[in-house]
């Protein structure tokens, strides 16, 4: 066979081989992303892992897309909360599908104040939320937020207020704390039947923040305040 024959044969094969691999990753990596096939229970976590952080991880490692991949899972973490027809079971998943994100982008404080909020404040399950936390200050030693949500979840789940109230107020009023903490300080008012309190804190949140998006909250919860307060008997 001629010189020039063998380099053409080899080349297909080549792309052949590429092709293959190609198709076998692509396939991988839909099934990674998408987390509906995942067992959903946290016993089940070492399985998990061994079958889709181990593999999928490595992958993305050496194909050079853990983030772009990470941030492709934790759409779809978002979407499977988001999504009503889990409520049936609580939920069951959220903390698996958290820990799974986190394996994979570390230093994304989301995931771990997300999943976290979700897992204490609406989930009541403080353990879970608790270890979520734990496992982003780790990666996060230097990130405040973590270790003021874990403090208040802690506060929370032990429901003792006397401590949890001055300790949020406190964040609070040094400026820029997280916007979970004012989430949580203005529910603990409505808990308690603090109206006057809570308002006061959304109209401070309405008149200083920069974002749009959180004097559009504001408001929402300032009128959802009102409405209580007026039905107050």
């Amino acid at each position: 066979m001629a010189p020039g024959n063998r380099v053409r044969r080899g080349a297909i094969v080549l792309l052949a081989a590429v092709f293959l691999v190609q198709g076998w990753l692509g396939l991988r990596l839909d099934t990674w992303v998408h987390p509906q096939p995942f067992k959903n229970s946290e016993p089940h976590m070492a399985v998990v892992d061994k079958k889709v952080s181990s593999t999928l991880r490595a992958v993305a490692y050496l194909t050079g897309t853990k983030v772009l991949i990470g941030h492709l899972f934790w759409i779809q973490v978002i979407q499977y909360y988001g999504d009503t027809a889990n409520s049936a079971d609580r939920y069951s998943k959220l903390y698996d599908y958290c820990s799974l994100a986190s394996d994979l982008n570390p230093c994304f404080v989301t995931i771990y104040t997300f999943g976290a909020a979700a897992l204490a404040f609406h989930l009541k399950r403080y353990d879970q939320a608790e270890r979520l936390l734990q496992k982003g200050i780790l990666s996060n030693p230097n990130d405040v937020r973590l270790k003021l949500l874990l403090a208040s979840i802690n506060y929370e789940n032990s429901q003792n207020y006397a401590t949890l109230i001055p300790f949020l107020e406190a964040q609070i009023d040094q400026g820029e704390a997280p916007t979970i903490l004012v989430h949580i300080l203005a529910n603990t008012y409505q808990k308690l039947g603090k109206y006057d309190a809570a308002i006061a804190l959304w109209q401070r949140c309405l008149k200083n923040s920069d974002l749009d998006s959180q004097r559009i909250e504001a408001a929402y919860y300032l009128q959802e305040l009102y409405r209580l307060k007026k039905s107050k008997p």
